[in-house]
Parts: structure tokens; C-alpha cells; sequence
């Protein structure tokens, strides 16, 4: 018995004081199955007296199964794993549960922790190691079939972090994957998660039976993602609290989809050293398993999920069955589930057995740097790279993708390898792949053939050998197009054997397929997408002129063998194309395109020797494609048209739009459809447009609105406002929340939208996929019943408004007592609310004080330009005195109230639960007394503590008195205050001398300081140039007072000093002179400019 309290010892000497302290605490609140030790007997306990205590409490039997349990819980997996082998090793769980001690017996209900129980744990831990050290081994590093170091590259020093979202954007999209990342590549605005936390749930939530949807595109890095969580877990990084992860990729339950099986059975199948384990202990459900199906896209199971359940772990049954009976948590209904998919096959699993979707959205731009800089060791190699990548628009939003950026980035450092200009570098997706193809040609030669250098080998030998090269990749290509033709993604060696292809030959080109093997069948695909589609325009491109596969009917085929040129093989592919449903030709048009420039087929011709070069004009075919353009009616058919143009090199209709854009006349211009296209491509290739769309530059009308309404679609602020919109532009609107859209901010400001309008627009906002968090309709001509069709949307269990402004507009009480019912709604989500100038009264103020008393998340609120006097202000203040009120920012400019208000709105700062932190009493009549009431309430508030950190008095007729109040709430070093506006109040040089003194002192917190039409003169100006250089003031408004010459030059001066912080100052001499910063701090002598005159002082700007 003395091992095992040698062995309980030996773990508490190995936790550090802050996890000693925790292990306690946890001994004494107590754990289920124990009855908790008395604070008193563990108080200045050491590790010795915490193992007399435990073994006293409990016996030694449960005194280590308390600390295992301790251990898990507090992440300390490790030392539990030890403390179990090193028990199971050396025999020492032997004391019976009855040798518990009476203090253990007492608690009728614990859980008994026998020997059998222990030793079942142990060998758990034993077989759990032996799963981490083969996840190591065999996850460690990272397949790259585009790598020209090697297939397989170590995982840590490549392995980025990808940008992963909540939800996803939206429903099955019919876009080819590829126009997907073009319209939402990620943005760093957007708060990602991290894959390590995707089982994470609040702590009054259960994790256990979590089921979770990762979507993401091909290529995207799904796989990888799963490897990189795997493998933290395998390392004992991250999810420690987790006892199994099982991988079971969909790819290899393909291969025995027609067996029955056991889920055992199953688990067995791919984790044999699962084989040392008793089936009921593993799969207990008190065990914390994670089962991973990767790759839902690839499985060929068909999943029906209305058959007869599955609940026994022993049973056999279809394996079909055993997978939806887990999904729906019939069987095993303990396990986490992550199961991840292409976005179009997800829907094969109905949505309600998930407790969470997320998306991978690839890299973001300082991911896709990093991971850049990661490959390339070589810093200026790197930065010439990313350099080339930036200025390829097209090929920096698709490097988003970790395989497109893995091939440009190979090619790329190839190309600097060998010394070749950058200019000359690849700026189109067939120039790069078609380079990569010849490297990775290449590199098989030198792989394949070294052994043969000392073999002499004449020219026919040579010609021989390129020949067959050549012959495979025909073949591959054919392979393909078929398999494209037929939407497989992955196939057979039969499929192989078909087309030609000897499975030795496919292995060849280890760059282009992978596999897979188990039991004795082989399986294949292409690393990516994007390759088949490649390929399957090589092979068209290639063997066209004996006959054209695109074509079906047996007329279509007699004709082309009569006449056919190049132009005739792209129209037919532009045709077929156009017809796909979706758009999974898209890409294979693009490479078909770009291979018809000479430039590439000369690429191509290094591949295939008795390549002729078609050196036909392309002129037609571009023609063709305006004229394509110009007649189709769907956006993403015509962008992907503008795409095969800029695979040919083309640029004249996005050069023309361009012009008109720089010259600022694009307003004024009369577009045709084409140049329409033009615009949305050019606009939707922009990346400010992606963060940023602003309708008034371009075409400010309901129709401009309806030609860009792409443009609206895939940025993230549309700003809308002023642009004569009618209320039939709602109904546009709508459609984009009722689709994919990356749309979170809309501005629809000032427009005639009406009651009517609104109601259109509610339409999409009640849809599931829309994500609009911010929507602004200010001054739109809104009336109370817009009041309820917005009432319903906060009440919608799919809305995610956080911000409404309805400033404006003529809401009334009426209107707002509407829109309360909302506000109070459980799945309202609003925080930030503007009600300016919408004629409420003291009756809205009672409205609002009950929204505040209920369970609302409102953060801001802003009444500015509503007659409420005071009386509304006392009923509003009810509300703030709430426990429930959560306000920080609260606007009451310009609404008719006195100091009396300020006595009431005092009285809320005297509460622990206050936390306004922002007040704006501007253009209100509150005088001095009113400032001295509200200063006192904030000086003698709980604790002497008031968390105000701004506050904004302008135009309410105060005087030096005022300011001599404020000077005494900027000293305390409890004061909150950073922002202070006293602009168009009469303190004159007296009230700054006063304000001055607070700035000096060393709590003054104050960072912004506005003083503008205050009647200063240059007494006062001394006063402020003095506090400057001792203040922490780093904006200061002066404007509109008198300074006088003497006043500038002492400001000037005091700008000049290293302790001045200040770098905004703004500076308007009474009606007219805009005072620069050079003429207030002189001529520079170092000539850094009027930025930056001193070193050590950042200049203030106007």
C-alpha cells in the first residue's frame, strides 16, 4: 500500500503551485461519486498532508480515482496516464473498494472505484497511448503531391491555420466551388474560431453526443485540419480531456460499403489496437470519444436516415445503418461527431442533427503570407513571390485556396531557382498549371531516370521516352474528361484500365494522383478539383482535331469532320458550358481557353514533341465571347466568360470600364449589357469593393442598384444611402439575403423606401441564410407600420441584427411601443439602436425603461432631437436604475431638458449596477448647476467609482463655474474620463485656466478635449499650451476661438516639446483661416515634414 501513496505523491509533486492549489479546491468543492474534504483539513495543506487527507477520506483505492478524476477534469491527462501505467505496471491495484475508509462508506450514493474498474482504466490509458503514438507516426507530416522536396513534407513547419467561420454562407450553392472563393474569400474583419476549441461549449452545456458540420470547399483544407487536430491530441497539446479520437474516413469506408459489420467491428477495422480493450469499457458512454468522418463529398454510402435504429454496439448491421444510427445519436449516443464535406454533398445529412456548423474559408491574406513565408525559408525569394501573387488579381484571391497557393508558390520558386525573370512569371491559371505540369514532368525524369545516366542513350531513345510521357498524360487526360463528364471525383483501377492507364504508370505522376489502399483494392483521384479540369482540357485541346468529344449528336459529329478549326472547339465549349446547371465546366472552359494561347501550347509542345501550334487569330472567338456577354442573363456565366478572357489575354472591355472609372464620368455614362458585365467583374475582382461597395459612385438609381446587385451580394458593407432608391429596390434587396451572400452591413439611408419598401426588404431579412448584423434606414419615409414589420424580424429565431438605426422618421410612441415587443423578444440581438429626431415624448422614455428591465441586450441608445423634458428623462432613468439594464451609451442631445434632469440622471450613478459609460447631454439648457449635480452623482457613486468615459456638454450654456467642477473630477485617480466636449459654452480664458490644472495632474486620464467656440483668447491659450506638455491630451479642438498671434506661437512651441502626446489638433480661426500645423510649429530643419518634426513626438495633424 505504501507504493500507491508513493505513486499519489510522486503526480502531486509534479503539478506546480497554481494546479496544487486548484487539485484542493476541487478535493473540497467537492466531485461527483465523493463526499468533499472540510476547507479546514486542507488549509496550508502541503502534497504530503493532501494524500494522508485523501487516503483518509476516501482509502487508497479511492484516493486515486479521485485524482484521476481531478486530473482529467483540471487538463492534466498526461499525469493521469502516468499514475494509471505506473500502478498497472507494478501491480499495486490491489486494495478492494470495501477497505474504504468509514468516511468514504458514509456517502451512500458514491460510485464504487474497485480494482476491476481501476485496472479497466489502466489498460484504457495503455491502449490510448498506443493510438497516439500511431496517430504520430503516421500524421506527423503532411501529404503535398506538389511538392518537388517530396511527397510528404513535416506537418509543424508547413502547417497554417486556416480562416474557419460559424454557420456557413448559405444553402447549396450551383456556382462551381472555384467562383465560390472568388465572391467570399476570406476576410480578416471577420472573427474566425479555432479547430482546437470546436468541441468547446459553454460550461452549463453538455459536450457529450456534440455532433459537428465542417464545410469547405475542395482543396480548402478540411483533411488537413483534421490531421492538425488529431495530431495536437496525439502530442498531448490540446483536447486532453478527450480519451479516444477515431479517424474513419469516408474515402476508405467506401471500400467495404457492401459488408455487414458491428460498430466494434467497425472500430476495430481501422484501429486494431483497439483489439486489447473490452468492448464495454471502451464504448461505456462515460468514455470521451471523438469519431471523425472526413470527407462526406467522396462517400459512395448511400445514407437513408428513416431506417429502424441501431442501438447495440455488437450488433451487426449495414454500414449505412451504423452511420446514421451515430448521426442521429441512436447508437453510441455519448460520442462527439465531426464529420466534414464539400458544401454540396453536406445536404445528404438533414441539418437538425447538428449542434454546430462551421466553414473553412481557406486563407486569409495574412494566413496565406504566413504560410507563404513557412514554405520559402528564403525571406527575399518569399517576398518576391507574394509580391507576384498580389499583382495577379485573379490569382491572389484563388491563392486563398492552400492547393492553388501550393502550386503557385512551387512554380513560382522554381522559376527563381532558375534564375528567370518575374516579369516573364505566370499571371493566369492554365500559364501556372501548364508550368507546373512540366516541372512536375520534370521532376519525374530525374526521379525515375537517374539510375540510367551512366547508360548511354541515343536520340531515338530520348524521343521514345518523351513520346510515352506524353502518351500518359493523353491518357490521364482522357481518364478526366470522362470521369468530369460524369461528376466522379474519385475511381477505380478499373476506371484506369479503361483509358489505358497501367496503375504503375499513374504512380509515376505522384503530383497529380494520390491513393489510398486497403484490404486489396486501389483507389484514385486527382489532389485536387482543379486537376481533372486541367487535364480533361488537355486532352480535348489535344485531340480535337480527330474528333471533338464535346459533341453528342451524331449530325454535330458529321459536320465537324467536314471543316472545324480552334474557334469552332471553343464555341462548342462555351455552349456547353453555358448549359451546365452547375457551372462544373466552368474551370474546364478557363483551361481550354488559356491553353489556345500560343505561348502555353508552346509550353505544351516541351510535353508532346509532334505538337503543331494553332497560330489561328483569336479575334473571332473574343468577339464571340462580347457578344456571349452581352446576351446572357446570369451573372456568374458572364463573369466566368470575363475569366476565359483574361485567360486569352484580353482586357479591352474591363480596360475600357476601367478608363471610365479613373476619369470619375462613370456616373454620367450611358452603359450597354456588356459594359454592365464589365463593371460587376472588374468591381467583383476589386478588393476594396470586397469590404466596401458605395452605389453613389457609380450609379446612383434602382437600376444601378439591380445591375450591381452581384457587387452587393459579395461585399460585406453595402452603403446605399442617397442613391434616389424607391421601395421596388427592396424587393431586389431581398434576394440577396435569401442567398449565398457575405453581406453583414447595409446602408439604405435616405432613400424614399416607405412602410411598403421595408415590408419587401423583411421578406429576406426573415430568410435563413441571411447574416445582415447592421442595417441603416435613416430618413426613408417610415411610419409606425414599419415599426411591426421590423418587430417581427428581432423576433425571428434567424435574426442577427446587433445594429438598427431609424433615425428620421416618423415613428412616434405609437411606432416604438410596436417595436418594443421586439426588443424584448429572447432572440432579439440588438445592441445599438438610434431613434434620432423620430418624434417620440415622455411617453417612449416609459416605453424604453421597461425594454431596459427586461432581459434586452441593448448597449446603445440614441433619443437626440425628441421632445422628452425632463419628465421623460425621469421615467427613462427608472429603466437605467434596472439590474437588468445593460446601456453604456446613451444620446439625449437636443431634447429639451434642464439641470433638473441632471439631478435624475445623477441618482443612476449612485448604483453598483450603472454601466453607462457614455452620456451626451449636448444643446440642452442645463447650466452650471445641472453640470454640479451630474459631477456629484458621478463622485459619489458605490465605492467612489463611476465608469464614465465620455462625456459630451456642448451648447448647454455653462460658464467658468462649470469648469471648475470639471477640474475636480479629472484628478481622482478613480476618474473613468477620457473624452470631454465643452464646445459652444461661454467658459472663456478663466474656465481653461481651470480645465487646465486637472490636465496637469498626473491621474487626469483625459485623452480628448473639445473646446471649440468657448471664447478663448490667448490667456487661455497660455493656460492650454502649459497643461499640453504635462497632459496625456492627444486630440484637442480649439477651433473657432481667438488665439491671437501670441497664443499660436505658444501653442506652436509647446508642440515642439518631447513630452507633448498630441496628434490631432483642430485649429479654425474665427469665420475663416484654417490654421496648418507647419505654421504653428515652423519650418522643420531635419525635413522629415509637418508630420513629424520631433523624434519623439508624434505631430499633431489637422
Amino acid at each position: 500500500m505504501a507504493n500507491i501513496s508513493q505513486a499519489l505523491l510522486d503526480t502531486l509533486q509534479n503539478l506546480g503551485g497554481k494546479d496544487l492549489k486548484l487539485f484542493q479546491w476541487k478535493l473540497t468543492s467537492g466531485v461527483e461519486g465523493f463526499k468533499s474534504i472540510p476547507k479546514a483539513l486542507l488549509e496550508n495543506a502541503d502534497r504530503l498532508d493532501t494524500v494522508d487527507k485523501m487516503a483518509a477520506s476516501y482509502g487508497l483505492s479511492g484516493a486515486v480515482a479521485i485524482t484521476l478524476d481531478i486530473l482529467k477534469n483540471i487538463n492534466q491527462n498526461q499525469l493521469a496516464e502516468e499514475l494509471q501505467i505506473n500502478l498497472r505496471e507494478s501491480g499495486d491495484i490491489c486494495e478492494e473498494a470495501t477497505c474504504k475508509s468509514p468516511a468514504a462508506s458514509s456517502t451512500a450514493p458514491q460510485t464504487k472505484h474497485s480494482n476491476s474498474a481501476l485496472i479497466a482504466d489502466a489498460e484504457q490509458c495503455h491502449i490510448r497511448r498506443i493510438t497516439k503514438t500511431k496517430y504520430k507516426a503516421k500524421l506527423a507530416k503532411l501529404y503535398e503531391g506538389t511538392s518537388f522536396e517530396g511527397d510528404f513534407m513535416p506537418l509543424e513547419y508547413i502547417y497554417t491555420d486556416l480562416y474557419v467561420t460559424e454557420g456557413c454562407t448559405g444553402g447549396v450553392s450551383t456556382e462551381h466551388e472555384v467562383r465560390q472563393v472568388e465572391a467570399f474569400y476570406p476576410k480578416t474583419e471577420e472573427t474566425p474560431i479555432k479547430f482546437c476549441d470546436i468541441f468547446k461549449v459553454p460550461c452549463d452545456q453538455n459536450v457529450f453526443g456534440m455532433k459537428v458540420l465542417t464545410m469547405g470547399i475542395a482543396g480548402v483544407g478540411k483533411t488537413a485540419c483534421v490531421q492538425k487536430f488529431i495530431l495536437d491530441w496525439a502530442e498531448d497539446t490540446c483536447n486532453q480531456d478527450v480519451d479516444f479520437i477515431l479517424f474513419l474516413p469516408f474515402r476508405e469506408l467506401n471500400l467495404i460499403k457492401d459488408e455487414q459489420c458491428s460498430l466494434w467491428d467497425l472500430l476495430l477495422y481501422f484501429h486494431d489496437e483497439l483489439c486489447g480493450g473490452n468492448v464495454t469499457e471502451i464504448l461505456n458512454g462515460r468514455c470521451r470519444m471523438v469519431l471523425i468522418l472526413d470527407g462526406l463529398d467522396e462517400s459512395r454510402i448511400s445514407l437513408n436516415f428513416n431506417q429502424k435504429k441501431v442501438s447495440n454496439v455488437t450488433q451487426k448491421t449495414t454500414l449505412d445503418k451504423l452511420i446514421t444510427s451515430l448521426i442521429k445519436g441512436e447508437l453510441l449516443p455519448s460520442a462527439m461527431i465531426w464529420i466534414t464535406s464539400r458544401p454540396a454533398a453536406a445536404s445528404q445529412i438533414p441539418r437538425k442533427y447538428f449542434d454546430h456548423v462551421t466553414e473553412i474559408r481557406g486563407f486569409n491574406d495574412p494566413q496565406k503570407e504566413e504560410y507563404i513565408r513557412k514554405r520559402i525559408r528564403d525571406e527575399h525569394q518569399a517576398s518576391k513571390i507574394i509580391s507576384h501573387i498580389k499583382t495577379a488579381r485573379s490569382l491572389h484571391i484563388l491563392c486563398h485556396i492552400p492547393v492553388f497557393c501550393r502550386i503557385s508558390v512551387t512554380v513560382l520558386q522554381k522559376m527563381l531557382a532558375e534564375g528567370k525573370d518575374m516579369k516573364n512569371a505566370p499571371t493566369t491559371l492554365t500559364e501556372m498549371y501548364t508550368r507546373f505540369l512540366l516541372f512536375q514532368t520534370m521532376q519525374k525524369s530525374e526521379k525515375y531516370e537517374a539510375q540510367q545516366k551512366e547508360i548511354p542513350r541515343d536520340y531515338q531513345t530520348f524521343t521514345r521516352d518523351k513520346q510515352t510521357g506524353a502518351l500518359n498524360i493523353l491518357k490521364l487526360g482522357r481518364l478526366a474528361f470522362l470521369q468530369l463528364q460524369k461528376g466522379e471525383l474519385l475511381f477505380y483501377e478499373n476506371d484506369l484500365k479503361e483509358c489505358g492507364i497501367d496503375v504503375d504508370e499513374a504512380l509515376v505522376y505522384s503530383g497529380v494522383c494520390t491513393q489510398v489502399f486497403k484490404t486489396d483494392e486501389k483507389m484514385f483521384s486527382f489532389v485536387h478539383l482543379s486537376f481533372q479540369e486541367f487535364f480533361a482540357a488537355i486532352f480535348v485541346f489535344l485531340t480535337f482535331s480527330e474528333f471533338n468529344p464535346l459533341l453528342q449528336t451524331t449530325l454535330e459529329k458529321i459536320t465537324w469532320n467536314l471543316k472545324h478549326s480552334l474557334c469552332d472547339l471553343l464555341k462548342t465549349a462555351v455552349n456547353k458550358a453555358m448549359k451546365s446547371k452547375n457551372g462544373h465546366l466552368d474551370l474546364f472552359l478557363r483551361f481550354l481557353f488559356g491553353l489556345s494561347l500560343e505561348s502555353n501550347q508552346r509550353l505544351l509542345k516541351s510535353l508532346q514533341l509532334d505538337l503543331k501550334i494553332k497560330e489561328e487569330s483569336l479575334k473571332d472567338i473574343v468577339d464571340y465571347i462580347k457578344r456571349k456577354i452581352r446576351k446572357t442573363k446570369s451573372y456568374e456565366k458572364s463573369i466566368n466568360l470575363f475569366h476565359c478572357l483574361n485567360e486569352l489575354k484580353d482586357s479591352s472591355l474591363t480596360s475600357e470600364i476601367q478608363k471610365y472609372m479613373n476619369s470619375g464620368v462613370l456616373k454620367m455614362q450611358t452603359l450597354s449589357s456588356t459594359q454592365w458585365s464589365a463593371l460587376v467583374f472588374v468591381l467583383l475582382m476589386s478588393e476594396e469593393a470586397q469590404e466596401k461597395f458605395e452605389l453613389k459612385k457609380y450609379s446612383p438609381s434602382d437600376e444601378g442598384l439591380k445591375q450591381l446587385l452581384p457587387v452587393v451580394k459579395n461585399t460585406r458593407r453595402a452603403l446605399l444611402d442617397h442613391c434616389n432608391l424607391s421601395k421596388h429596390s427592396n424587393e431586389t434587396l431581398a434576394s440577396v439575403f435569401s442567398s449565398d451572400s457575405a453581406l453583414r452591413e447595409l446602408d439604405l439611408s435616405q432613400n424614399d423606401l416607405q412602410d411598403s419598401g421595408v415590408e419587401l426588404l423583411c421578406t429576406g431579412l426573415r430568410s435563413s441564410p441571411c447574416k445582415l448584423e447592421v442595417l441603416r434606414l435613416a430618413g426613408c419615409n417610415l411610419t409606425l407600420n414599419s415599426c411591426a414589420s421590423l418587430c417581427s424580424i428581432l423576433k425571428s429565431a434567424n435574426n442577427l441584427l446587433i445594429e438598427l438605426d431609424l433615425s428620421n422618421n416618423d415613428l412616434q410612441d405609437s411606432g416604438l411601443e410596436l417595436f418594443s415587443g421586439g426588443l424584448k423578444n429572447s432572440h432579439c440581438k440588438l445592441q445599438i439602436l438610434r431613434l434620432d429626431n423620430c418624434n417620440l415624448s415622455k411617453h417612449s422614455c416609459e416605453i424604453l425603461a421597461s425594454v431596459f428591465s427586461s432581459d434586452s441586450l441593448l448597449r446603445e441608445l440614441d433619443l437626440s432631437n425628441n421632445p422628452l423634458y425632463d419628465l421623460g428623462v425621469e421615467l427613462l432613468s427608472a429603466g437605467l436604475m434596472s439590474s437588468d439594464c445593460k446601456l453604456e451609451v446613451l444620446r439625449l442631445s437636443m431634447c429639451k431638458i434642464s439641470e433638473q434632469s441632471c439631478e435624475t440622471l445623477a441618482s443612476a450613478f449612485h448604483l453598483a449596477n450603472c454601466h453607462l459609460k457614455e452620456l451626451d447631454l449636448s444643446n440642452n439648457n442645463l447650466k452650471d448647476s445641472g453640470v454640479k449635480q451630474l459631477l456629484a452623482g458621478m463622485k459619489t457613486s458605490p465605492s467612489s467609482l463611476c465608469y464614465l468615459e465620455k462625456l459630451r456638454l456642448a451648447g448647454c450654456n455653462l460658464t467658468s463655474n462649470a469648469c471648475e467642477m470639471l477640474c475636480s473630477t479629472l484628478e481622482p485617480t478613480n476618474s473613468y474620463l477620457m473624452m470631454l466636449d465643452l464646445s459652444n459654452n461661454g467658459i472663456q480664458d478663466l474656465g481653461v485656466e481651470l480645465l487646465s490644472e486637472g490636465l496637469k495632474s498626473s491621474t487626469c486620464k483625459l485623452e480628448i478635449l473639445r473646446l471649440s467656440g468657448c471664447l478663448i483668447t490667448e490667456e487661455g491659450f497660455s493656460s492650454l499650451a502649459t497643461a499640453l506638455s504635462a497632459s496625456n491630451l492627444k486630440e484637442l479642438d480649439i477651433a473657432y476661438n481667438d488665439p491671437g498671434d501670441k497664443g499660436t506661437e505658444l501653442l506652436s512651441a509647446t508642440l515642439k516639446e518631447p513630452h507633448c502626446k498630441l496628434e490631432i489638433l483642430r485649429h479654425v480661426e474665427l469665420g475663416v483661416c484654417l490654421f496648418s500645423v507647419r505654421a504653428m510649429i515652423g519650418n522643420s530643419d531635419d525635413g522629415e515634414g509637418e508630420m513629424n518634426i520631433h523624434p519623439s513626438c508624434q505631430r499633431a495633424k489637422v
